[in-house]
Parts: C-alpha cells; structure tokens; sequence
C-alpha cells in the first residue's frame, strides 16, 4: 500500500514541477506584480494626459502673444495703407518731388510689415499679403516713375488704393476666423484629452477590478484546495496524494502537507500491523488459558468446593471477555483495510433486519426484551455483508444496554432518496459529554450497565466507517428516554 502511494506522488510531484514552470512566482509577488502592473497603467495615463495638456498650456501661453502680434501688424499695415493713399493724393494734387521719398519710406515698411505677417503661416494670410504688395508697387511705381500724371493713370491709383482697403479688410477678417476657429480647437482637444482620461480611468479600474477577481479566484481555489487536503488527513480515505496548484509558496505548502499525509499512511500502517502481530501472539496463550480453564471445570483433575468453582467461572468469563477484545481488535483491522471495498447486489433490508433479531432469541429471552420492527419491503443496491455489521453492531449495543423487560425498536423506511434505519433503546442513553466521542475507536461512554462486561469501544466506529464506504452518515439523535441511532444510506432500487 505504502509502495503504491509512493508511486501516486511521484507522478503528482512530476506534475508539479511542469505546473510550476508556468508560475514561478509566489503569491505575494505576483500581487506586487499586479499593483506595478496597475500603477504602471495609471502612471502611462496620467502622464500622457499631463503632456498633451502641457502642450495645450504652452499653446495657450503662446497663441495670446502670437494674435496680438498679428493684429498689431494688421493694424500697422492698415496705417501704413493709409499713410500711402493720403500722401499719394497729396503728390497728385501738389506735384512735389520731395513727397516721393516719403512714398517709398511708407511703402519699404509695408514690405517689413507683410514679411512679419509671412511669419505667421497658420493664419493663411500670405495670399492676400502677396496682392497687397503687387498693388502697393503698381501704385508706388506709378508715382514715381511719371513724372506728369495723366487723368487715367491717377483715377488707375485711387482704384488700386480702393482694392488695397478691401485686401486689409480681408486680411481682418482673415484673422478673426483664424482666431474664432483656433478657440474651437482648442476647446475640442480639451474635451477630447478629458475623454481619454476619462476612458484610461475607466479601463485602469476595471482591468485592477479583473486583476482582483483573478488572483482572488485563484488563491480561493488553493484555500480550498488546502481545505480539502486538510480535511482528508482527518478521515481514513489518505490514499489520495495531495497536490496543490497555484503560485509557488502555495504548491510548497501542498508538498508540506502531501509529506505528512505519507507519514499518517505509515504510522496507520504501521498501527495495523502492531495490532494484527498483537492479536494473533495473544490468541495463541489464551486459547491454552481457556483450555486449562475448562479442564478444572470439568473436574479432570479432582473434584472442588464451592470456592475454587467459584474462581474457575471467574477466570473462565474474564478469559471469555478478554478473547471477545482480542477478537474485536482483529474485526476492527480487518473492517480498516476493507471498508472502502464494496459488493453491491440487492438486498431486501426489511427481511435482513428480521434475520438478525432471530439470531439474538436466546438473549432477548434470557432478559425478557422485545424488539418492533416497524416497516415494510425495501430493496436497494447494498452491500449485505457490510449492512449485517451495521445493525448487528446498533442491536448488540441495544441489547446490551437496555434494561429487563425494556422495548428494542427498529424501524425501516426511505425517502428523499436515503434508506434510513432508526434504532432507539430504553437504556441510559448517551452522557451530553460523550456525543461528539462516541463514534471515535475505543471510546467508552460515562453510562456502563452495571453487572455487564465492558465492551470494546470500536462497535460505533465500525458502524460509522461502513456507512461512510456506502455513502451514508450515521448519527446520535436527541432522546428523553435510551440511545437512538439514525443510519442514512444512499437509495439505489433494484
């Protein structure tokens, strides 16, 4: 047995060392992992949105400036406009050389104005400045290139002067839209920077809410995994290795505990085999003790008075008593190794039950009890060897207990899908303190029947083991009066 589970936690182990190279890491870092991984999501969006909203606050420092330079040249374009219109009209009329310098003057700085305007791309102004200066030169030239003007050419002046207002004109409108558009944009990159915040926060928190639910699904399913380990190392089923998945200091801990489940098997294995070896070696010198005893018994080696009888009967019940202990040791060995084994077949529980109180007759009459069996015909898949020790155990403990002329019931019935088998006595019942103590091997109970051998302790326990091989659950109910044992088994018609 020892060898087989050996060989079970080889392959287990070997499993665990593939599992393990897919998570390496323990539980506290992979939650360190996941608090970086969630810190270095919020960061990225946070300082993404802190750079585009600096380069909105530069623009916005920036863009003031800019349209102020803009609208100061326009207005200085406009001026010098006008300068040149008025001081052209007044060459016209006066005819005075000495004007012509100061219509070049006005013209050379309206060249640097247009070129400061060119500057400033963005508006889309260049089009236009690039008509001003053609106009501009058309007229200039004019002026000074002739040096009598006739009608036509000045009325050509005054028109293109006219067409120069409507450009600055333009060119203020330009702006304005440029401005009116530019205040658009930018409340648009303002929403637009407020929505992707807005969707990184949202994405950052359900991604650190999902992050959550999967370390704390997966450190739940270890939990129970540790839960389930644990609990098996209280029950007698240890032959499952214990394998615990999850991240690393989880798995080690599985190691831990699937060791101390192998050393559980060997110390158990190691009970059994004392008890079987102790067992047989008493077996032997008491059946030579039990053979004296009846030979002086049977006065072979001369006749006794009434004392030395006497004695004899003494020895001869407690060699009885202790041959009947040796005896359950064995049964209890025995039913250790092969509670877990079943053979079904079906059986009619109802006729089963009437079998067994026939064969307690003789000690039913010798204390003047009676047992009911209340039921009917219930046949289910069981095994019937495993359920004669169930109820057989149950009616010894009942006939032992119950006092003379006292009342046995047994009843029989099934529903939802168990078959259950109440047996309730007339004796001192179960002590509050012995409840939780009575199913465990070798316990003795605080209510003994007086004159009685005392028993061996490990009846319950056998009970309890082959209903658990079936299935079932067996319990102590709360009486007034006696013991009542509940036996539930899985139904199974047949």
């Amino acid at each position: 047995m020892i060898e087989s589970t050996q060989s079970h936690v080889t392959v287990k182990k070997t499993d665990s060392i593939i599992w393990g190279q897919h998570f390496p890491l323990s539980f506290r870092q992979l939650l360190l992992l996941a608090f970086i991984s969630i810190i270095l999501l919020l960061g990225g969006a946070l300082i993404r949105t802190l750079v585009s909203l600096q380069n909105l606050s530069q623009e916005n420092v920036d863009y003031p400036n800019k349209m102020l330079f803009v609208l100061e040249q326009i207005h200085e374009l406009q001026d010098t406009t006008v300068s040149l219109e008025r001081k052209s009209r007044q060459y016209m009329v006066l005819n005075d050389p000495s004007m012509v310098t100061d219509i070049k003057k006005n013209f050379s700085h309206g060249i640097d104005v247009t070129n400061a305007l060119k500057q400033v791309p963005a508006i889309g102004l260049q089009p236009l400045l690039d008509q001003w200066l053609e106009l501009s030169r058309f007229a200039t030239d004019s002026l000074v290139s002739e040096n009598t003007l006739t009608f036509n050419r000045q009325q050509d002046i005054l028109n293109t002067y006219a067409k120069l207002g409507e450009i600055i004109q333009q060119i203020d409108l330009t702006s304005r839209d440029y401005l009116k558009k530019y205040n658009q944009t930018l409340m648009i990159e303002l929403k637009r920077q407020r929505d992707a915040l807005i969707t990184f926060g949202i994405f950052a928190s359900l991604f650190a809410v999902m992050l959550a639910l999967i370390l704390g699904m997966w450190l739940s399913q270890s939990l129970r995994e540790v839960e389930m380990a644990i609990d098996q190392l209280g029950t007698q089923d240890k032959e499952q290795p214990v394998f615990i998945s999850g991240p690393s200091d989880m798995r080690r801990l599985g190691e831990r505990i699937e060791i101390l489940r192998q050393r559980l098997n060997a110390l158990e294995a190691d009970k059994l085999l004392f008890m079987r070896h102790i067992s047989h070696e008493l077996k032997t010198p008491l059946a030579n003790l039990r053979e004296g005893i009846a030979l002086l018994e049977d006065q072979v080696m001369g006749q006794m008075n009434t004392q030395q009888t006497e004695i004899i009967h003494i020895l001869r019940d407690n060699a009885l008593s202790l041959q009947q202990q040796i005896e359950s040791l064995l049964q209890y060995n025995a039913f250790s190794n092969d509670t877990r084994r079943l053979h079904l077949q079906c059986v009619d529980c109802y006729e089963l039950l009437k079998q067994l109180i026939s064969r307690y007759r003789l000690q039913l009459q010798s204390r003047f009890l009676s047992v009911d069996v209340i039921g009917q015909s219930l046949r289910s898949l069981l095994d019937s060897d495993k359920i004669e020790i169930i109820v057989n155990n149950l009616l010894s403990n009942a006939v032992r207990f119950s006092p003379e002329h006292g009342l046995i019931k047994l009843t029989l019935s099934q529903h939802n899908g168990v078959v259950q088998i109440d047996c309730e006595d007339q004796g001192p019942g179960v002590a509050v303190e012995d409840r939780e103590k009575i199913f465990n091997p070798f316990y003795q109970g605080a209510k003994q029947p007086t004159g009685s051998r005392k028993g061996s302790g490990i009846g319950l326990s056998i009970v309890k083991e082959l209903v658990s091989a079936h299935g079932g659950q067996v319990s102590l109910i709360a009486s007034e009066q006696g013991a009542h044992f509940r036996v539930e088994i899985p139904y199974e018609a047949c």
